[in-house]
């Protein structure tokens, strides 16, 4: 009988999360669902069990932006689990003012970057290095437009310069510079657990949403977005190149997947382009160990 394979999703209770997980589910996968809200997640368990019943849905608690939230969904996963197949970086934030976590991190960056790295580093020791498993981080197409300032991470001294959309694509490149650099370091171990990155395009999700970043304030700006949000992918479409980062048959490590159509806002999914600033070797190296040294978790560091 084959080993039960196991995922964890971040942010799996609504837009991309909840439909990589409903996708996942179908395909027999036992899925940890790493939510914020456990009404909200409880509440997408119900629907996502209505739509496949039967399916194995844990929700374990999980705030990115709170590195002793991820200890304690580390900690509660191994006292559950034995193994881990997937993990799928999903969750995200965009949009807020200039705000820090606990540990003095500008919000977006720790939410987007910092806790995924971290999470990933706690829960690596989870996958068989001599079998086939993959580590998926959900990019955005903003990491194109995004710079990394390396000696100012933080936004401590652009205070008067802060912007909410600079501050997330700031967190996009780093997650994509992360991606490739974890695929290197996974390939130097000789591990065959992969690094492999995906974005949605254009998604209609609640990211913006939540915070009021994406409300139209004009009524020109409202027309526009009513215009725009018919050209725009589903939730249930533009979780598609996540699930071929996760279960594709060709994908290799350091791949990373888009909408294949016009500039990548939607289509089926593609290779899609990559900042060059995210595979810059230096850069990367000087990344990885500054988010070692910010979060505190270390992993892989002599590769």
């Amino acid at each position: 009988m084959s080993e039960v394979k196991i995922a964890v999703v971040t942010g799996a209770n609504a837009g991309l999360g909840y439909h990589t997980t409903l996708k996942l589910a179908r395909k027999g996968y036992t899925v940890v669902m790493g939510c914020r809200s456990l009404e909200r997640a409880e509440a997408a368990r119900e629907q996502l069990l209505a739509e496949v019943p039967g399916a194995v849905l844990d929700i374990i608690p999980l705030d990115l932006s709170d590195p002793a939230s991820i200890t304690a969904f580390v900690e509660t996963f191994g006292q559950r689990y034995t193994h881990l197949d997937l993990l799928v970086n999903n969750a995200g934030i965009v949009g807020v003012p200039l705000t820090f976590n606990s540990a003095d991190h500008e919000l977006h960056f720790a939410t987007n970057y910092l806790g995924p790295f971290a999470l990933t580093g706690l829960l690596l020791p989870f996958f068989d290095a001599a079998k086939p498993g993959r580590i998926v981080n959900v990019g955005s197409l903003a990491h194109r437009l995004g710079k990394l300032p390396l000696d100012d991470l933080n936004w401590k001294g652009e205070k008067p310069e802060y912007d909410p959309m600079k501050a997330y694509a700031r967190s996009k490149i780093a997650t994509q510079s992360f991606n490739q650099e974890l695929a290197r370091r996974l390939a130097a171990s000789g591990s065959k657990v992969i690094s492999v990155g995906a974005h949605p395009g254009f998604a209609a999700t609640e990211i913006t949403r939540k915070t009021g970043y994406g409300t139209p304030t004009s009524g020109f700006k409202k027309w526009f977005q009513g215009k725009m949000e018919r050209l725009v992918p589903t939730p249930d479409q533009a979780s598609e190149p996540t699930m071929l980062a996760a279960c594709g048959d060709a994908v290799a490590n350091g791949d990373y997947y888009g909408p294949g159509g016009f500039l990548e806002i939607g289509g089926k999914p593609a290779p899609a382009k990559v900042n060059k600033l995210a595979k810059d070797l230096e850069t990367g190296k000087r990344l990885w160990a500054l988010t070692e040294d910010m979060t505190g978790v270390r992993f892989l560091s002599d590769l």
